[in-house]
């Protein structure tokens, strides 16, 4: 089967949107534009655009491997995103601005309609992975996989996402009266949201997916703003739009175009994985690309629905379970047809065909489950006018009065937390930095400083300040620095193999963004690459870890919080720290191997403190990272 043939399922997504559609007179607007049946059709047609985009990714190895035309897919998710972002803020400003008392029952209606679905289709994920896979895990595991803590099911990130800004939106308007400053700071929040997510990055090797991490958590959400503004001032935009309505159509589509080829370029030549300095400013160029690309294709979609009314009896079904499809769809993608090898043609049909047949068989199941639970809570208790009954009355409603208040005090806090905490340790960057740069110009060798930032308490907001030990002073000013504790866990190399440190994962991965990214603009340009093998951030040798330590006590590490929480080796018993009732972990830590003789296995500091030159082979996993920097102020 030849890939042309694959323009088949292009082709049925055209006919899905197009069949029965109607044409309206020049000069008029559909009658059906923007009403709510048309906008859960126009999303049913971006749900099945997702399943081809995630199938596409999966045959063409992220757009490494050419299938023709139907490769295009693999750079189009977030354009049906950017739709499922505009059409959630179009319809909660609209439901705002039009139904009396509507933030009344707001949680009550709208998380159970996002949250219940994501909740029982992450339940029967992991019910399947234990019966069908054999998987077992923790009940803590399996509690964070059913409520979404860790996402077993990838997919589910939009529900998340999407759970959080309705809890801004409801925050924003119940306490601020005036709705142009709620809708104002509503989309200050949305864009801080953007930030906060671009900077967290991307998940770490071989974890699930955690929130707020990938480009796809905020590269459309954009859209969002979009669809609140468009709610705010609709009437004005769309008489703009009526009276140039052929000119801005042919306009936006070749914007739409233009953008969204321009962002597959950028995307290729930049992207969002690039090591260094440059990796953020790659990132930052990349989101830009495809920010333009996701407003103007929404733009399109838009002008093209003012003349253009679609609807037929199988989008019509299909808007009743996209929820549920765009939840169930990615086990199939991603675990049960994954591993299996296949014509690419077969795949297509094979994961389309389940995904619709597992959905039809469970979302009237989870729509009814929904619908219980909203009428659960928002039941409405007889009530009989008596004197004791107002005074209950009126006691009540101070009741939830209060716990409103609770919450939305929460809600603020939360946000506090999590958002403008990070953000204060950005803008301090730069007087942090010069309070390290006087004391490491004071310190002395064996002395602690501090120098950057990294995640050692996951708990806590924001990265926490690391620790250094000065090992060394030279006589051109620049010290040496030891991280004092071990920050994470890894293999020195993925593969079982004989290799050099200059061509093993451990040393890519030290020089990577996620480490680089410990230090600020500023602290950056004093930390020197001029190790042999030119690297920011290093490990020590054996000689060196035998020269500056006094002793195999003093070479005894122990772990962050955060390292120990992710599975780094920890050992509660050593030679030096064995009954000492201090509940003393130490940890074995990497070394640097050789630059040109590649070895299976890597030097080691053991829990004890000892060098061992071969005792683990270099696939071993969780070691712990200590890094090495040398700064010059």
């Amino acid at each position: 089967m030849t890939q042309i043939e694959l323009i088949l399922y292009p082709a049925i997504l055209i006919l899905l949107n197009f069949y029965g559609a109607k044409l309206t007179k020049r000069g008029e607007v559909a009658p059906e534009y923007l009403c709510p049946d048309e906008s859960r059709q126009i999303q049913a047609v971006a749900a099945v655009a997702v399943i081809l985009h995630h199938v596409t990714q999966q045959v063409t190895g992220y757009g490494m491997n050419p299938i023709g035309p139907v490769g295009l897919f693999n750079y189009t998710g977030f354009l049906c995103t950017a739709l499922f972002f505009f059409f959630s803020g179009y319809g909660l400003l609209t439901s705002l601005l039009t139904k009396e008392n509507y933030l009344d029952s707001f949680l009550t209606k709208r998380l159970p309609t996002v949250l219940l679905p994501f909740f029982l289709v992450n339940l029967l994920t992991v019910l399947a992975e234990h019966f069908f896979y054999g998987m077992h895990s923790s009940a803590a595991e399996i509690l964070s996989d059913i409520f979404g803590i860790t996402l077993i099911n990838s997919n589910g990130w939009f529900f998340v996402e999407i759970t959080v800004i309705y809890l801004m939106f409801y925050l924003l308007f119940r306490l601020i009266r005036k709705k142009d400053l709620a809708l104002f700071l509503m989309c200050c929040a949305v864009i801080a949201l953007i930030v906060y997510s671009f900077h967290r990055g991307h998940d770490p090797e071989g974890n699930k997916s955690g929130w707020f991490r990938g480009e796809w958590w905020y590269n459309s959400t954009i859209s969002f703003i979009f669809g609140l503004l468009y709610a705010r001032f609709r009437r004005r935009v769309e008489a703009f739009f009526q009276k140039r309505h052929t000119l801005l159509l042919c306009a936006a589509a070749a914007l739409s175009v233009l953008s969204f080829w321009s962002s597959i370029n950028v995307l290729k030549r930049y992207g969002y994985y690039l090591p260094y300095d440059y990796g953020k400013q790659a990132a930052l160029r990349t989101l830009l690309s495809q920010t333009a690309a996701c407003l103007f294709f929404v733009l399109f979609i838009l002008l093209l629905h003012m003349r253009v009314t679609i609807g037929n009896k199988p989008l019509r079904y299909v808007s009743r379970i996209e929820r549920d499809l765009l939840l169930i769809h990615g086990y199939f993608v991603n675990r049960v047809f994954a591993g299996i090898v296949m014509p690419i043609f077969l795949r297509y049909a094979l994961v389309l065909a389940a995904s619709f047949l597992c959905t039809a068989i469970l979302s009237p199941l989870i729509q009814r489950a929904v619908d219980q639970m909203i009428a659960f809570l928002n039941r409405k208790k007889r009530s009989y006018r008596t004197i004791e009954s107002e005074i209950a009355e009126k006691k009540q409603k101070k009741r939830r009065r209060l716990l409103a208040a609770v919450i939305l005090t929460a809600g603020a806090v939360y946000l506090f937390y999590v958002f403008l905490i990070p953000a204060s340790q950005y803008i301090l960057a730069e007087k942090e930095y010069r309070e390290e740069c006087v004391a490491i110009l004071a310190a002395e060798t064996g002395d602690e400083v501090l120098w950057g930032r990294f995640e050692t308490d996951r708990i806590k907001p924001g990265k926490e300040r690391l620790s250094w030990i000065v090992l060394k002073r030279e006589t051109d000013g620049s010290v040496l620095l030891l991280c004092k504790k071990g920050i994470a866990g890894s293999s020195y190399n993925q593969k079982h193999e004989p290799v050099t440190w200059k061509e093993s994962d451990l040393r890519a991965l030290l020089n990577s963004e996620k480490y680089r990214s410990m230090f600020s603009r500023y602290e950056k340009k004093c930390v020197v690459a001029d190790d042999p093998a030119g690297d920011f951030i290093t490990l020590l040798t054996a000689e060196e870890a035998q020269e500056l330590f006094d002793s195999d006590e003093a070479r005894q590490l122990a772990l962050t919080k955060a390292a120990e929480d992710s599975g780094t080796n920890s050992n509660k018993l050593s030679k030096h720290h064995n009954w000492d009732m201090k509940g003393y972990r130490s940890s074995w830590w990497w070394l640097k191997g050789d630059l040109r003789s590649s070895a299976v296995t890597a030097p080691i500091v053991t829990v004890d403190g000892t060098i061992e030159e071969n005792l683990k082979e270099v696939n071993r996993p969780d070691g712990a990272i200590r890094p090495l920097i040398r700064v010059r102020i």
